[in-house]
C-alpha cells in the first residue's frame, strides 16, 4: 500500500485505492491476466512495469508499452474484453485466471450484464473488483433482494480495508482456478456513523492497527517500510 500511495503521488493519478490494489495483488500468480478499464500507472508500477518509464509516458501516449497489464480498448466494454481473455484461458486449460479493475459505475451498463451473463453461464476464470469508495452506495442492494438473479457471486467488501479484501480476493480467485466460475467484488465505502457520511479512514493506519492488535508490529518496521518504498521509485 505504501508504493502505491507514493506512486500514486508521483503520477498524480490514481484510479484504484491502494488498499484494492494491495489486497488483490498478492493473490494473483505471474501467468494471470491483469484488466484495467482504465489507464492506472500505479496498478502498471505494482505489477512489475518499470517505474521510470511509466511515469514519464506522456498522458494518452497509446505508443508506450505498457508491461504486465491489459487497458481495455474501451472502458465500457471491459468486462466483455476480459470474458474473452478468461474464456481463451480455460480453453487452454491454463490454470490462470483474470482480474478486472474497474470504477464501480462501469458496472451499470447493459454491455457489462450481459458480459457478467456470459461469464457466469461458461463458468469463466474471472474476477472483477468494481471500486466504489468514492460513493455512498454501490448499484446493488447486497442485502439479497436485488442479487436472487445474479448469474455469479456478489460479494460487498470493505474497500479501505486491505486484510478484507485480501481475505475475499483470495476466496474468489481460488474458486475460479477450481473451474467455479466469476466473481463480483464492489469494493464500497462502508457509511461511518453521524454526519460524516463516508468512512474516512486511512487504510495504511487502519492496517497498522491491525497488525498491533494481533503483536505484529515493530517500529523499525515503520522507517523500513518508508525506506523500501522511496527505493522502488
Amino acid at each position: 500500500m505504501l508504493r502505491a500511495r507514493d506512486h500514486a503521488k508521483r503520477s498524480r493519478s490514481s484510479h484504484f485505492g491502494e488498499a484494492i490494489l494491495a489486497g488483490t495483488l498478492e493473490n494473483t500468480a505471474e501467468l494471470d491476466t491483469i484488466v484495467s478499464a482504465t489507464p492506472s500507472p500505479v496498478l502498471e508500477i505494482l505489477r512489475g512495469a518499470d517505474p521510470a518509464t511509466v511515469l514519464a509516458r506522456k498522458k494518452n501516449d497509446e505508443d508506450s508499452p505498457r508491461e504486465s497489464k491489459i487497458i481495455a480498448p474501451d472502458p465500457e466494454m471491459f468486462c466483455s474484453f476480459a470474458a474473452g481473455i478468461a474464456c481463451a484461458l480455460r480453453r487452454a486449460a491454463s490454470g490462470s485466471v483474470v482480474i478486472a479493475f474497474a470504477p464501480g459505475k462501469l458496472t451499470r451498463s447493459r454491455g457489462f450484464h450481459r458480459a457478467v451473463e456470459f461469464a457466469g453461464a461458461q463458468r469463466l476464470p474471472l474476477v472483477v473488483l468494481a471500486d466504489w469508495t468514492d460513493s455512498r452506495t454501490s448499484s446493488r442492494n447486497h442485502d439479497g433482494s436485488s442479487l436472487s438473479h445474479w448469474p455469479s457471486p456478489t460479494i460487498a467488501v470493505d474497500g479501505r480495508d486491505v486484510i478484507a479484501v485480501y481475505r475475499v480476493t483470495k476466496e474468489a480467485t481460488s474458486a475460479a482456478r477450481r473451474g467455479h466460475g466469476p466473481t463480483l467484488i464492489d469494493c464500497v465505502n462502508f457509511l461511518a456513523p453521524g454526519p460524516r457520511g463516508r468512512d474516512t479512514r486511512d487504510p495504511l493506519k487502519t492496517f497498522r492497527a491491525y497488525l498491533e492488535r494481533h503483536h505484529a508490529w515493530d517500529n523499525s518496521l515503520d522507517t523500513s517500510t518508508r525506506d523500501d518504498g522511496r527505493s522502488k521509485q
